[in-house]
Parts: structure tokens; C-alpha cells; sequence
């Protein structure tokens, strides 16, 4: 009597390659979570605080995504502040929020 191999040998790869499909979904599943998570911190850490012009005015330090810059001087669309590599201009619409 002669034994069906391929039979055998088809369903255990079907299984597998189910198993596999199974277990790369459930990577993506978590994968797009924590991407999800990640997006929301880093929207709530951006999140710029509403500030008026006189309050940018008075203000000694302003907030970008790239952090911290102290004031030098401010314009009606820019601020001058001093960085690491010299002092440069940024956009008013940029700035996340000030302090005095």
C-alpha cells in the first residue's frame, strides 16, 4: 500500500502558511497601535499653547518643535532668536508658545 505524501505534505504547509498569516496580523495589529500611540503624544506634545502679540512682545523665550530658543528681538511675522550655531529668524506661525 502506497501512502498520499503530497496529500500530507500540502495540508501541513497550508497550516503553516495559515499560521504564519495569523501571527504577521497580529504584528500589524500591534505595530499600527503603538504607531497610533506615538502620534497621538507626539500631537499633544506640539500642541501649541494660543498666545497673543503682546504677550510675544514681552516675551523672553519661545518654543518651536526643535525646543527652547531665547528672544532676541520681534518682528510682525518673525522672531530673531539666538541658537546654538548663531542667532536666526523664525516664524511667528511656527512658535508653540512663549514665556516671559
Amino acid at each position: 500500500m502506497k501512502r498520499d505524501t503530497r496529500t500530507a505534505y500540502r495540508a501541513r504547509a497550508s497550516a503553516t502558511e495559515r499560521s504564519i498569516d495569523q501571527a504577521m496580523a497580529e504584528v500589524k495589529e500591534a505595530q499600527e497601535a503603538e504607531q497610533a500611540e506615538l502620534s497621538a503624544r507626539y500631537a499633544a506634545k506640539t500642541a501649541p499653547v494660543p498666545f497673543t502679540p503682546g504677550q510675544l512682545a514681552t516675551a523672553r523665550a519661545a518654543r518651536t518643535i526643535y525646543g527652547w530658543h531665547r528672544i532676541i528681538r520681534v518682528n510682525t511675522k518673525s522672531v530673531t532668536v539666538s541658537g546654538d550655531f548663531g542667532d536666526h529668524r523664525i516664524p511667528t506661525t511656527t512658535i508653540l508658545e512663549v514665556r516671559a
